[in-house]
């Protein structure tokens, strides 16, 4: 786009000078210089284009764009589409005219090659299509050629497909993007190989592949089969990157990194809630044009399909008259039907129309709880994270109800602090990475783990009859000393927390002026305003919520009689356990102790992932020792 026309463009809609002068500042003497093996060229001076990554550009580009468009609409092109004359589709740089007859559509190439020619613009004809359809004939694509500023524009034929916004466009063409998903499939195998850490694989894979065909799916009719296909190579990747064996739970892969999963969507569950987002955002879409072309488009299909006028749709219920073969063909609307439908059996979502307010809404059940959420028009933007929202805690749910593989995963799912080194390996060893996945899914090789065959199941160490994770980490007395050291670890990280103004700490002692034998953890003592703070430290094995509530309870049972005779002396006691698994799920009731304690909100968010990450290292040094030896 020439800044000259930019300009121009920006006083002839009137804009405030002082404004419009702002904007040539920006634009006026810039340049650029390439650097070589040899030096820096000279400069280069940049006469057009718009700054990328500039919030304004897109803004500038589209009123730069009008004066084009303002020519193309004035025209005698465009078609009837329900009701509405449509002569042109503009997306950025991507534009599409439309006409009844070839001789009306010539007419507006020749109106569009002559309004950028005035603005300073070349289009490129080997990268035009355009495609004549004639449904009176027999052979209904006709090879018509067509011109753009001088140049022939290639004619479609039948079956031949041009991409258009990512989605093969033509007659008769499969609008799967198949190309688009094997080039995914392969750059996910480059970043296989690529020297990357496995996390950062992870976000590599959900930042630039994952958005990819997110783009493609709400545009697209979009076949299941090459999804399905696509969805089992990258999950078995990621399940590689996690170091788990292909045993393990699907639902890892899907669920978000705040509740310990990759956060890697399923691509048959991005194809639903494409299409249901793209579906609702049509039929409340600010604009008035595109607003009643998507509503009579599904009034008119529905009364296609039920041979009445309709009255909903979209709910995907195939029973009565909605059963009814109306010889109608597939559409966004019937794709939009077809993935509610299954959403709906998941996850319960459907369709809503609120007679008070005459307007349209999807409703998204709460998994896990019994509130829904109602999309509204006004809040149309959030309707895909809400869907996407519902969708990982079906994963979750599904994970914590598995009696095996659910255990441990129900309590690390439940504060991000646990799973803190997802999203970017934080305070992690490659090794702990290697290890807390499987351990968390019970997927170690031990004993105790092989469910089939007679094989002996006593712990190689101790000879307890059955060699678990849980034993090995939490009640094989070899390991005792490693025990206590993974307990100081997380100790000392809370003593040289607490502030000074709570008064004098002491680390395992008893406490002087009692007659109890009991050394407490940590002791806070603040004798000018006779107040005393306890807490013990213990680290149980993540065998499901009621093993951390026992816990917990265990050590306020054992410490209650100290806290009763120091209370009968006068003082104002607080006592309570901080809990961390075995693997690393912190306890949400931590968080008591961390106030008690005087730990500043900033300092509480890096002390958890501390802890965390001490507890998962330390407890895969046990389990290396207990395989090894050493």
């Amino acid at each position: 786009m020439p800044h000259h026309h930019i300009f121009a463009t920006l006083q002839e809609f009137g804009m405030p000078e002082n404004f419009r002068r702002a904007i040539q500042e920006m634009y006026e003497g810039c340049s650029t210089t390439i650097r070589s093996v040899e030096g820096e060229t000279a400069e280069i001076p940049i006469w057009c284009g718009v700054k990328q990554g500039c919030p304004l550009s897109p803004i500038i580009f589209n009123l730069a764009m009008e004066p084009l468009l303002r020519a193309i609409s004035k025209g005698a092109g465009g078609f009837n589409l329900h009701s509405e004359r449509v002569s042109v589709l503009a997306y950025a740089d991507d534009l599409v005219l439309t006409a009844d007859d070839p001789e009306n559509l010539q007419r507006m190439l020749d109106a569009t090659s002559r309004v950028a020619d005035w603005m300073g613009l070349r289009f490129n004809a080997k990268k035009c299509a355009s495609l004549h359809i004639d449904g009176s004939k027999r052979d209904s694509v006709q090879g018509t050629e067509f011109q753009i500023q001088g140049e022939p524009v290639i004619p479609l034929a039948e079956g031949q497909a041009y991409r258009h916004l990512g989605t093969p466009t033509g007659f008769r063409v499969h609008q799967t993007p198949e190309d688009t998903i094997q080039e995914i499939l392969q750059d996910t195998a480059k970043i296989d190989t690529s020297l990357l850490a496995p996390w950062q694989k992870i976000n590599a894979l959900n930042t630039f592949l994952i958005p990819r065909i997110s783009f493609v799916l709400r545009g697209s009719a979009v076949a299941k089969v090459p999804l399905n296909k696509a969805d089992k190579v990258i999950r078995q990747l990621v399940k590689k990157w996690l170091f788990l064996p292909q045993r393990a739970s699907n639902e890892l892969v899907y669920i978000t990194h705040r509740h310990g999963g990759a956060n890697v969507p399923r691509m048959g569950d991005l194809g639903d809630i494409a299409v249901i987002t793209h579906a609702f955002r049509l039929l409340t879409c600010p604009d008035a044009t595109v607003k009643s072309i998507a509503a009579k488009a599904l009034h008119d299909v529905t009364q296609k399909r039920i041979g009445r006028a309709p009255s909903s749709f979209l709910s995907g219920s195939l029973d009565g008259e909605f059963g009814r073969d109306g010889g109608d063909i597939a559409s966004l609307w019937s794709r939009a039907r077809n993935a509610t439908r299954r959403l709906g059996k998941r996850i319960g979502c459907r369709w809503e129309w609120c007679e008070e307010r005459q307007e349209l809404g999807v409703l998204v059940p709460q998994i896990g709880s019994e509130g829904n959420t109602i999309v509204t028009p006004s809040a149309r933007g959030l309707l895909e994270r809400t869907l996407k929202a519902a969708t990982h805690l079906l994963y979750v749910e599904a994970l914590k109800r598995k009696p095996d593989q659910g255990k441990a995963f129900e309590l690390t799912s439940k504060w991000d602090a646990s799973n803190h080194f997802l999203a970017g390996g934080g305070f992690t060893r490659f090794a702990d990475w290697r290890f807390i996945h499987r351990a968390r899914l019970n997927c170690v090789p031990l004993n105790g783990a092989v469910c089939h065959g007679s094989r002996d199941k006593r712990c190689r160490k101790c000879g307890y009859s059955n060699e678990t994770l849980p034993h090995v980490l939490c009640s094989c007395k070899p390991h005792s000393r490693a025990w206590q050291l993974r307990h100081n670890a997380i100790q000392n990280r809370l003593v040289k927390a607490i502030s000074p103004s709570l008064g004098e700490v002491a680390v395992n002692c008893a406490i002087s002026g009692t007659d109890s034998p009991l050394r407490p953890d940590v002791v806070v003592t603040d004798e000018t305003q006779k107040k005393i703070i306890l807490v013990d430290i213990t680290v149980p094995f993540e065998n499901r919520t009621l093993a951390f509530r026992e816990a917990r309870a265990r050590k306020l049972e054992k410490y209650a009689p100290l806290a009763d005779t120091l209370r009968a002396k006068g003082y104002e006691v607080q006592l309570d356990a901080l809990i961390v698994g075995a693997l690393g799920a912190w306890d949400p009731c931590n968080e008591r102790v961390l106030r008690t304690c005087g730990i500043g909100r900033r300092y509480a968010r890096l002390m958890r992932r501390l802890m965390v990450s001490d507890t998962i290292r330390w407890s895969r040094d046990i389990y290396i020792e207990h395989i090894t030896g050493h």
